[in-house]
């Protein structure tokens, strides 16, 4: 079992896939990339809906590294979904496909390629199995690379994950340009939220 820690993770996310694979009794190899997000970002600006360089930079490149050397014939199962982007419903049109990409050659199986987010969380209280806690906050991404967080999402970012926010904060700082971290309809700058008075802040001032 592999998972990915693409640097601007939520850290629940990498909690939780401890987790399933404690309970089901597989060994997890957690990934990462060369760079971080964060270096990356400061040189080629924030990843946005039709330029997501960090999809294949921070994500596909370490499965692609760690898969290659692996003797064939080679095979990974995914839990893509076509629901999750339209860029997915156009590519991933089989549950089982051949990946040539970089040199990879290896067999793809997509057994949940149709399913429904509605599909997903019924099989999981079905069988019991622990909930995504990214779903509790009203989080749908776990990678907050901010080409599809909305304002409300980025919100929850600051108010939850407070260390991880200010890396973004920090990084508004290093563009060159007038850049936003976030963009929901309009530039969403976390420098700007950071400003804000939050209820935990209030809280603890009293």
């Amino acid at each position: 079992m592999i998972f990915v820690d693409t640097t601007v993770m939520l850290p629940i996310a990498i909690d939780y896939a401890k987790k399933v694979s404690d309970l089901l009794g597989w060994n997890l190899t957690i990934l990462r990339p060369a760079k971080d997000f964060f270096e990356q970002a400061a040189v080629k600006g924030m990843p946005w809906v039709k330029r997501r360089w960090c999809c294949y930079d921070l994500k596909l490149q370490p499965i692609f590294d760690f898969v290659r050397p692996l003797k064939p014939q080679r095979a990974m199962a995914t839990g893509l979904r076509q629901d999750e982007s339209a860029n997915r419903q156009k590519k991933i049109t089989k549950d089982v496909f051949y990946d040539t990409r970089r040199q990879v050659n290896a067999w793809n199986w997509a057994p949940i390629r149709e399913w429904s987010e509605k599909d997903v969380l019924t099989y999981i209280e079905k069988h019991d199995l622990p909930m995504p806690p990214h779903y509790k906050l009203g989080i749908k991404e776990t990678c907050m690379c901010g080409a599809f967080s909305s304002k409300r999402e980025v919100e929850i970012l600051r108010a939850e994950f407070p260390e991880l926010f200010q890396k973004f904060v920090e990084l508004e700082g290093k563009f060159q340009s007038d850049w936003a971290c976030f963009w929901s309809g309009k530039p969403i700058y976390a420098h700007e939220l950071a400003k804000q008075t939050t209820f935990s802040k209030v809280k603890k001032d009293e």
